[in-house]
C-alpha cells in the first residue's frame, strides 16, 4: 500500500512539470508580443503528415480592418517536434509569413498593416509536416 501511494504522488508531482498545457503556452506567447494588444488566439496541435501526402494545415478566418496594424505571432510548445509557421493571406494570396522561404529564416512575430477590411485567412502548419503543437497570436498595434 505504501508503494502504491508512494508511486501516485511521485506520478503527480512529475506530472505537471512535464508538459506545457495549450493555456500556459497562450500566456507565455501572449506575453512576447511587446507593445501590441492582444486580440485572439489559435491554438493548434496537429500530426505529422503521412508519406507521399501534404502537410496537415490549422485555417482560422477573421475580419481584419483596414489602416490598421496587426502583429501575429507564433509560440511552440516545448514539446513540439516541428517548428511553426504562421501565415497570414487575403483574396489574393499569402500576404505575411514568420517564415521566410529565401533565408530560411524563422521568426517570432511580423507586423502587418491592412490596407482594405475584409476577410483574412491564417494558416499554421509546421516544418517539413512535423507534428506539431503551438500558438498563434493575433494582437493589434495601432490605427494608421
Amino acid at each position: 500500500m505504501r508503494r502504491l501511494i508512494a508511486i501516485f504522488f511521485l506520478v503527480a508531482a512529475v506530472t505537471p512539470l512535464s508538459s506545457q498545457t495549450l493555456e500556459q503556452l497562450v500566456n507565455i506567447c501572449a506575453g512576447q508580443i511587446g507593445d501590441a494588444t492582444y486580440l485572439r488566439d489559435f491554438q493548434v496541435d496537429l500530426d505529422a503528415a503521412e508519406p507521399g501526402h501534404q502537410a496537415p494545415v490549422a485555417r482560422y478566418s477573421m475580419v481584419l480592418n483596414r489602416n490598421t496594424q496587426y502583429r501575429i505571432a507564433i509560440c511552440n510548445s516545448e514539446t513540439s517536434s516541428g517548428r511553426g509557421i504562421i501565415q497570414l493571406y487575403d483574396n489574393r494570396g499569402l500576404i505575411g509569413s514568420n517564415y521566410s522561404e529565401t533565408t530560411g529564416e524563422f521568426y517570432n512575430y511580423f507586423d502587418i498593416q491592412i490596407q482594405s477590411s475584409g476577410v483574412y485567412h491564417i494558416f499554421i502548419s509546421f516544418e517539413d509536416g512535423r507534428a506539431g503543437t503551438a500558438v498563434g497570436i493575433l494582437s493589434y498595434v495601432k490605427r494608421l
